[in-house]
């Protein structure tokens, strides 16, 4: 039976709980159409949120449901549709099976299985790529292809895509990366001479000439990207809390590509507004049936307990090094909201850390969380099995079971 247990800012609706009430313990949401879901069989689930809406999808990618706002359209189910919607209710999409959903704060882009792109919501900074601003109709529209290619629509295959608060990134088969939206910071590795006319309407290829690139994370106004070395990690855009990464302080970042080590191969890249998160291979590595499990290492700003770790730099609220989280060498995957990080133990346990405003990070008193929280139904939250997936919004957490 799938159950999706949501927690933290629902402002929106966005955790389809009924309501608009935040939620301070664990809880299950609801589907508008139970019928709609399998309800006898046990099925792996993805949840990813933005703003104040949310997708979740299953893993076979037919199936393809949000809840939140819709007030700019960012659900893909037009703007005639409620502001909010209160619960899981179906989304029909372009393809025929959904690979991916990336949320920035109020647009929504969906790669599907024949490796396009889609865009649906907010486009006042571009950030839809549709070659325009400002139109939205909150339906899927495709992302337009860069303007010198000969396929205007479909440039080439896609394999995943990653949204910053108003800005996009997308890795080809091959290993190139193309961007669109907000790039006031220079968050595309595209230098601009003019802040106020730095926007990209329509994508362009933003990583020529690097290596190919594996895996993408986007922040409020910074990139990461991951090489296929699954090593080398590289970052533009704001970095006045650290989170582009180790340097010299000698090296530009605003408008480049900035490059930096990790000191094991990288499972998984995440980032958060103003810091970013990894999964780290280890040497002993272990197996689980859950997959590769590995350490937790994160970066940047750490004033609401983001990195789990204390801070010793200048008094400077902020970790420019990466800093490994003590006891974390369990973990089979992360998730990253605006401030604050999910982890999911081979085990099924759930541990959250860092800005807790909303509840999101499992702390019903409000209070930001400094170290790792495991989540635990004798502490009323609605968990009585091993979670299965873990996601983020920006301030709420979610978890498969």
């Amino acid at each position: 039976m799938v159950r999706i247990l949501a927690l933290g800012s629902n402002s929106g609706g966005q955790l389809a709980t009924g309501d608009l009430d935040d939620v301070h313990y664990m809880k299950k949401s609801i589907f508008a159409d139970p019928a709609a879901v399998d309800q006898k069989t046990s099925e792996m689930w993805c949840v990813h949120g933005g703003g104040n809406h949310v997708f979740a999808w299953s893993k076979d990618g037919t199936r393809l449901f949000a809840s939140g706002s819709n007030a700019e359209g960012e659900l893909g189910m037009g703007k005639k549709v409620s502001p909010s919607v209160l619960a899981w209710t179906p989304v029909e999409f372009p393809g025929d099976r959904v690979i991916q959903v990336s949320c920035g704060w109020n647009h929504s882009v969906l790669l599907n299985d024949r490796g396009e792109l889609f865009s649906a919501g907010s486009n006042d900074f571009g950030q839809l790529g549709t070659d325009s601003f400002g139109d939205k109709d909150g339906c899927w529209r495709p992302v337009l292809g860069p303007k010198d290619a000969s396929d205007k629509t479909q440039c080439c295959k896609f394999v995943a895509v990653a949204c910053g608060l108003r800005h996009s990134l997308a890795v080809t088969e091959d290993g190139q990366v193309y961007g669109w939206g907000a790039n006031r910071c220079g968050q595309l590795g595209i230098a601009s001479a003019n802040k106020k006319a730095s926007n990209v309407s329509r994508m362009v290829l933003v990583f020529e000439g690097l290596p190919p690139i594996l895996l993408v994370a986007c922040g409020r106004s910074h990139s990461l990207m991951l090489s296929r070395d699954r090593r080398t990690i590289f970052a533009s855009g704001m970095d006045k809390h650290g989170q582009c990464g180790p340097s010299d302080h000698c090296q530009p970042v605003a408008g480049l590509w900035r490059k930096f080590a990790s000191p094991h191969p990288v499972l998984k890249l995440c980032s958060g507004w103003e810091f970013g998160a990894v999964l780290l291979e280890l040497l002993d590595q272990k197996q689980s049936t859950a997959g590769r499990i590995g350490a937790v290492a994160a970066w940047g700003r750490a004033d609401h307990g983001q990195l789990a770790v204390p801070v010793q730099s200048d008094n400077k609220n902020y970790h420019r090094e990466l800093a490994c989280i003590p006891d974390l060498d369990d973990i089979t995957d992360i998730a990253c909201g605006s401030n604050h990080t999910v982890a999911l133990r081979a085990n099924g346990d759930i541990l959250m850390w860092g800005w807790n405003e909303h509840g999101n990070a499992g702390d019903p008193a409000l209070k930001d969380v400094s170290r790792p929280l495991r989540i635990s139904s004798n502490d009323h939250h609605d968990l009585d099995c091993p979670v299965l997936a873990i996601g983020c919004g920006y301030g709420n957490s979610f978890a498969v079971v």
